[in-house]
This record gives structure tokens, sequence and C-alpha cells, in this order.
């Protein structure tokens, strides 16, 4: 295992029922998770219903060309591998399954937000000790297991979609009968978290911009994660085949032979550290990263992430790779890193060769090039 510094402020996302941590460092800003989400996520508008009139309540039709990144993607490099997350003040690191059960003399500790991967357990009497990463063992008691997210995007084997597309990005987004703030025309129904939708149409109605989704249904774009499928490459990429991370729309795409074959979530980089726009290629493939680091003059930020899997770096120590630690993907979480759930980051890094381009960019012109 190769230990590679990167820059990571270590942030907590804490959210109901999701489980947020880190990204790494130690000189240049990159992954770490930090708050992020929209203040927008209350209507500002009365409350009041009328009954939809809808095909679907999920107005997801026949024509979408799409299917679920298959499940068996939901995989590790090593499949022995299982990850927790240190509760205590300090990561504690034993010589022994024995040591590490009575807590007595740690060969190694470390302050501050620490992820752990682990390959298995074992009983010494009535406690609970697992091996951890180096060969270290760690008390059971300094340990929760994390469960990584099992959200997977869309494969387009044989053709793309013919209209643009996005997932709902919290639950409850509530749909209106007209685009608008100024009538009281909402549904008694609302979209699920990550509910499908076809984009029929948009409209801005004073400084907000709506998105059609249905007949007579629509929904404010703020609430949406869009996808706009291309018909041929950004003027930028002089190849057929590339990688798009929409960091305003906070969507992956993936094209080859100048169309559309996958798109999904992620999480890009929030505030000071943002994933830059810029046209690049990835430089270096790795199955499982361990990154470690810390960003403040005191340490107090400091972090340990074991075995981050599925790494691709396309710009300096900023990469595409799995995040185990959170399911927020939707949303600008980190600082610099593409994360991506377990299940795309592994059918990303299988189909991705060394060389592709990656295209960054935020149609808004908001975030920087450097």
């Amino acid at each position: 295992m190769r230990m590679r510094s990167e820059l990571l402020a270590a942030l907590l996302v804490l959210m109901v029922g999701l489980a947020a941590s880190p990204e790494p460092y130690q000189g240049t800003a990159v992954c770490l998770p930090a708050v992020a989400g929209p203040d927008a996520c209350a209507d500002s508008a009365p409350e009041a219903f009328v009954q939809p009139f809808v095909l679907s309540v999920h107005p997801w039709y026949d024509d979408f060309p799409g299917v679920p990144i298959p499940a068996k993607w939901y995989r590790l490099p090593d499949e022995r591998l299982h990850y927790a997350r240190v509760v205590t003040e300090a990561a504690r690191f034993y010589p022994s399954p024995q040591a590490a059960a009575e807590a007595l003399d740690p060969i190694r500790t470390f302050r501050g937000l620490v992820y752990v991967s682990y390959d298995k357990t074992q009983r010494v009497g009535r406690r609970l000790v697992y091996h951890v990463g180096d060969g270290y063992w760690m008390n059971g008691e300094d340990l929760r297991p994390v469960t990584p997210s099992r959200f997977r995007g869309y494969l387009f084997p044989r053709q793309s979609p013919v209209r643009p597309f996005g997932w709902a990005r919290f639950d409850g987004v509530r749909v209106k009968a007209s685009p608008g703030y100024e009538t009281r025309d909402w549904y008694a129904w609302s979209l699920p978290r990550r509910a499908l939708v076809h984009i029929y149409e948009e409209r801005l109605v004073g400084p907000y911009r709506w998105l059609r989704i249905g007949p007579e249904q629509w929904v404010e774009a703020v609430r949406i994660a869009e996808v706009h499928p291309r018909t041929e490459p950004p003027p930028e990429v002089p190849s057929d085949r590339w990688i798009e991370v929409n960091v305003a729309e906070q969507t992956l795409a993936v094209y080859e032979d100048g169309r559309l074959i996958a798109a999904t979530l992620v999480s890009t980089g929030t505030g000071q550290f943002y994933t830059r726009q810029g046209v690049f290629r990835i430089a270096e493939k790795l199955p499982t990263e361990t990154m470690r680091g810390a960003f403040a003059a005191d340490k107090s930020d400091a972090y340990l992430i074991e075995d981050v899997p599925w790494t691709m770096y396309y710009d300096g120590e900023r990469a595409l790779h799995g995040a185990y630690w959170h399911d927020v993907f939707g949303f600008r979480l980190t600082h610099g890193c593409v994360n991506l759930s377990l299940t795309d980051a592994a059918w990303l890094y299988a189909w991705a060769q060394l060389g592709d381009w990656v295209y960054v960019w935020d149609p808004t012109g908001k975030t920087p090039f450097e």
C-alpha cells in the first residue's frame, strides 16, 4: 500500500442518517468533505395543494434508454476489506489481538478524524478486536463499522437519452402545476430523494429557473441535479472519449465514440477548496490509496483515511475516487476531489484508461480555473 499526502481539512458532515467524513493533505487543497447543500431546502411559497394530473407520480417514461449500473460493480479492490470509523478522541493501534483487547501499550496513536480498513475480526475473551491496515490491531470499542452507499448511476448501452434528465437532490421535492412562486398550485405528492426525471422544458420565472418534468409538473431547477447529453465533444476536448464533471450540477457523464454511455451523481469541492475547471488527463490509477495529513498549523484537523478505493489522479492531487464514508452525492462536499459511490467508482475505474480526458466545467462560470 502506498501512502500519498493529499491536502484536505478534516470536516464532518453531520446529517441525519448520513455518515460523512474526510479526504486528505499536506500542501495543496484536495478532497476532504465539508458541510454542503443549498440553503433553499424549503419552499418559500405558502402551502397549498391540488390533485395531480399525471401519467406517473415519477414521470419517467418508456423511452429512457438507461439501465442502472449493475449491482455486481459494488465491489472493492480487495473483497476482504471492510471499513470502520474511529469514535474515540485518538486512534490507538496495537501489535497483537491480546494487546488490543486489553488496550495496553499502543505502538501507534493518531489524533484526529480516522477511518480504517479491516479484513477480519477476532474475539479475545469477551472483547472484539479488528485487524486493520498495516497489520495493526484495534479494540472494537474504538470503532463503528461503516456501510458504504449503495447508490448507483445509469448506463446507456444502446443509445443516449434524447432529452436532459436528472435526480431529485432532496427527499420531498415539491411539484407545481405551473412554474414560479406566484401561484399556489402545489401537488399533494412530492418526489423522493434521487427520483429520476425527464426534463422537457426549462423556464425562467423571476430569478428562479424551473424545469418541466411531466404534464403540468414543474420543479425549481435547484432541486434537480441535471445531465444534458452532448452529441459532440466540447471544443476543448480533442477526443470522442472523455469524462465530464459538471460542478454546478454535481453530476458526472461518461462519453465514448461521441455519445453518452454513463451518468451519475458526484460530490466535488466546496468553498476555497473547489474542484477547478479545466481539461485534464488521467495520470495515475491506484486500486486503493491511503490518505492522511493536516491543514491547520496546530494539526487540529488531522485525518487518516485508509484504503480509499478506485483512485484516479487527473489534476495533481485531485482525483476521481470512491467514497465509502458518506452518501451525500449530488452536493459539493470535498476539498477538491470528485467523490463517487463505490459502485460508480468501480465501474468508472474499469472503463477508464491512462490518458483519458477529464473535462471539468461550471456552466454558471462561478468556479475558478486556477
